[in-house]
């Protein structure tokens, strides 16, 4: 039955509504009847629905100097058959609105009500019904009847509560809803402004340890440069197609072509969406609680808006540049958790299982491209004193600060909405149709990167605790749409430690530093080579896909290796540091591709290995055989390797290394062939 609740408060927007204005005669209550039926009930004479969506019509009489107003009833009637097919219908029925209304300027009626809010929801099968009701409301109007617009609201509740057979099901304390629709300068559209606010919900029982408490929800929305009659008609069209859909017999067969009908009045309602919105949601004070768990969110909020679709429009699709928007999700304040338990450490949430954050922010920009062409999109989260408990395993996790930040260019968000819109408008696709629309996708992307880091890692287990100071990933790759690209690569490590220290702990890392760099990388080719290995699987007829991908890999791997030996493609190793107690080794180095060299490669590299002794005699000493193994290889190593110091007077052994076009590889001029065993 609960699950009736959120369908009875979606049927808000349709009776949080009324309305009635003009002079007091017969002739201005007809007028004022038939704008407020156009404006705020336009589906009473809608063609093709069973039964109306509202109950009776608009009633106007004059009073004195105003006039008094009735606004009808929300009726509706929707199958909700059970899951053994029994045949349920679910009856939903608001009170109309009462209305004092007086005239303004021209043809603009002020609307004012205090009409509680009482709505009913009777399940069938059964169950009880449930009743949406308020103590108090206040509704004020403003209808413009010569533009057909609703152009300011406000409708304030207190004492908001769903019960279900007596029982209180949610309450709110005060609930509001405004809106205002403003001319935009120089041009017949409008700005369209909505705003709701909740305070002190509750819902369930949390006195009893079961429940939802909110103190606060603000939601906030604009939308710009709009024909708001024109988008008010499509919408409700919409409206009328869901509810007709919601009437039918589940069992009985769809109506022809329902899916891209639906499309098609979606599209045409989104065509109307304006060239700009802003939207913003925040909670405040969010606590649920369960017999097992308690979660709670200080603060909680998202924001979203687009700009520049007008300009992205163009024909039946759209155009790549023009559009951009920003997406986020700020989350502060999270404690999650299960009952506290003793002897979890200090910082777990409850002082049992669960995790904390003092901050989470996820969040993706792109902004409006010019000249044909568009911006990169970014996006990225970021992590404030993360703690998580596993008791069960007895684990203990923390993080200080955290970042991963990404960033893609050429992809345009109205390009991938066109591409999206390509498939779903597209029922007869083949097998190989998704996968040209995501190799078009793919690309479109001429360059990606991607930034992770962490500070101040902390894993408690039972038996060790490993902690780390920092760590950084970071990876970029450009000019993924021509055979000339770049790319970067860089690992960052410090400060890694282990309590207590195993036995080999002087060869564990605990400092590093990478970085490689790439050039004349043969992207398109590469793409090339991997879509036509892949696409070469799929039937073309549409009868099936093939599973064997490895098929594909193979065929794949055996045309990159030409394609990168022609291009001249080059690495180079601008820094190379691994360092640990007992040790450490540096490398610079470059590597070029040479199609004319014997083995397709051309490469030169120094390497310096401190510690190199100590490793190969702690290796030989251990009773593991493959570590005799490697001991024994590095031996060799020692043997080929120049002596040489370090400025704080450790030993160290030098390399030359090269790999020459003729296939010979040498370490210090020495032929590597005549080191291995014959």
């Amino acid at each position: 039955m609960r699950r009736l609740v959120p369908l009875l408060l979606g049927t808000a927007p349709l009776w949080l509504a009324g309305a009635a204005f003009a002079q007091a005669t017969p002739e201005g209550a007809a007028a004022l009847r038939q704008g407020l039926a156009a404006i705020l009930t336009p589906t009473l004479a809608a063609a093709g629905l069973g039964e109306p969506i509202f109950e009776g019509g608009w009633t106007v009489e004059p009073d004195g100097a105003g006039y008094r107003v009735t606004g009808p009833a929300l009726s509706l009637a929707l199958r909700d058959d059970d899951a053994d097919g029994r045949k349920r219908v679910v009856r939903i029925r608001c009170d109309g609105d009462r209305y004092t209304a007086t005239a303004g300027q021209g043809a603009v009626y002020r609307l004012h009500g205090e009409t509680p809010i009482r709505c009913e929801v009777r399940p069938g099968g059964g169950e009880p019904a449930v009743l949406l009701t308020s103590r108090t409301r206040r509704a004020e109007l403003t209808v413009d009847l010569a533009a057909s617009l609703l152009t300011a609201s406000t409708d304030a509740s207190e004492g908001v509560t769903v019960t279900e057979d007596g029982e209180t099901r949610l309450a709110v304390h005060r609930l509001s809803l405004t809106s205002a629709t403003t001319p935009r300068p120089g041009s017949t559209h409008q700005d369209i402004a909505l705003q709701l606010e909740a305070e002190g919900l509750s819902a369930g029982d949390p006195a009893a340890g079961e429940g939802l408490t909110l103190g606060g929800l603000r939601y906030g929305g604009r939308i710009e440069d709009v024909d708001a009659a024109a988008l008010r008609d499509r919408m409700w069209r919409l409206i009328v197609f869901a509810v007709d859909a919601a009437r039918r017999d589940p069992k009985a067969s769809a109506p022809p072509h329902v899916e891209r009908k639906l499309w098609t009045l979606a599209h045409r309602a989104l065509a109307q969406a304006g060239d700009a919105m802003d939207a913003g949601l925040t909670l405040t004070d969010l606590r649920i609680t369960t017999p097992d768990a308690d979660s709670r969110i200080e603060r909680l909020e998202m924001a979203a808006n687009y700009a520049g679709l007008n300009q992205a429009a163009g024909g039946a699709g759209f155009r790549v540049a023009g559009l951009g928007g920003k997406v986020s999700l700020e989350l502060k304040g999270l404690s999650a958790g299960g009952p506290a338990v003793d002897g979890a450490p200090a910082g777990s949430a409850r002082g049992g299982p669960g995790v904390t954050i003092d901050r989470l922010l996820l969040s993706a920009a792109q902004a409006p491209g010019t000249s044909g062409s568009t911006s990169p999109v970014e996006y990225g989260a970021e992590v404030e004193r993360l703690r998580v408990a596993l008791w069960q395993e007895k684990t203990f996790v923390s993080v200080a600060d955290g970042h991963y930040r990404g960033r893609i260019g050429g992809l345009g968000l109205a390009q991938a909405a066109e591409m999206l819109g390509q498939a779903v408008n597209n029922p007869d696709q083949t097998a190989l149709a998704p996968i040209r629309v995501f190799e078009r996708l793919v690309r479109s992307i001429s360059g990606y990167e991607v930034d992770v880091g962490v500070s101040d890692l902390t894993v408690a287990a039972p038996d060790a605790q490993v902690s780390l100071g920092s760590a950084g990933y970071f990876e970029s790759y450009q000019g993924l749409s021509g055979n000339d690209g770049t790319g970067r690569l860089k690992i960052d490590l410090a400060g890694l430690g282990i309590d207590p220290p195993p036995p080999f702990a002087d060869w564990i890392p605990r400092d590093g530093a990478i970085a490689l760099s790439f050039e004349r990388l043969p992207y398109r080719s590469l793409l090339d080579a991997y879509w036509t290995a892949l696409t070469g699987l799929i039937p073309q007829d549409g009868s099936g896909g093939v599973d064997d991908f490895d098929q594909a890999e193979a065929l794949w791997t055996a045309r990159i290796l030409g394609i990168l030996k022609a291009s001249g493609a080059g690495a180079t190793v601008d820094s190379f540091t691994i360092t640990a107690p007992g040790g450490s080794i540096d490398i610079a180095g470059t590597a070029g591709a040479n199609p004319a060299a014997a083995y397709g490669v051309v490469a030169e590299a120094t390497l310096r290995v401190v510690g190199l002794d100590a490793l190969t005699a702690f290796l030989g000493t251990q009773p593991d055989e493959d570590a005799r193994s490697v001991a024994a290889a590095l031996t060799i190593l020692q043997t080929v390797g120049r002596q040489a110091g370090t400025g704080d007077g450790k030993a160290a052994r030098d390399y030359d290394i090269e790999v020459q076009p003729g296939g010979q590889m040498t370490v210090n001029g020495t032929d590597l062939a005549a080191l291995m065993p014959k």
